[in-house]
């Protein structure tokens, strides 16, 4: 375990920064799926939706991170067509994990697919609120 971390340690460190954004995302989303459900509107698959939106995002961004780091020691020309490869088996696997599970309605698809936006929105917020910080200091 100690020499995957050393190996993908970038990688390790940018999951660990979207953490908390996925939690308080995942948190969110169950606060107004249990809202929902109280008042009649919705059921489970409210919940398996979050849970399964969270994990495979979760997941989807672990491989990008892993792979832009591994293209940042490959030349370009590798790089790039590595970075195409794993993007097209990111972005399918999603379509076909959510597709299969939205069409046997075993999962929500609005609390599926919110979590995928956990990353642009933790970025944002980061670049916002505590990258001034760091300007200041400098």
């Amino acid at each position: 375990m100690n020499k995957l971390i050393k190996r993908y340690g970038i990688a390790a460190k940018e999951l660990k920064a979207l953490l908390p954004y996925y939690i308080i995302a995942f948190a969110l989303i169950c606060a107004v799926s249990a809202v929902l459900c109280i008042f009649g509107i919705g059921g489970v698959t409210l919940f398996t939706g979050a849970a399964v939106g969270t994990a495979v995002s979760v997941l989807s961004f672990a491989a990008l991170a892993v792979s832009c780091q591994n293209a940042a020691h490959m030349n370009e020309k590798s790089a790039r067509l590595s970075m195409n490869g794993t993007y097209a088996a990111r972005y399918i696997s999603i379509f076909i994990i959510l597709g299969v599970l939205m069409y046997f309605r075993l999962i929500n698809p609005l609390t599926a697919i919110l979590p995928l936006f956990v990353p642009r929105i933790g970025y944002t917020l980061n670049a916002i609120f505590f990258d001034k910080d760091k300007k200041r200091k400098e």
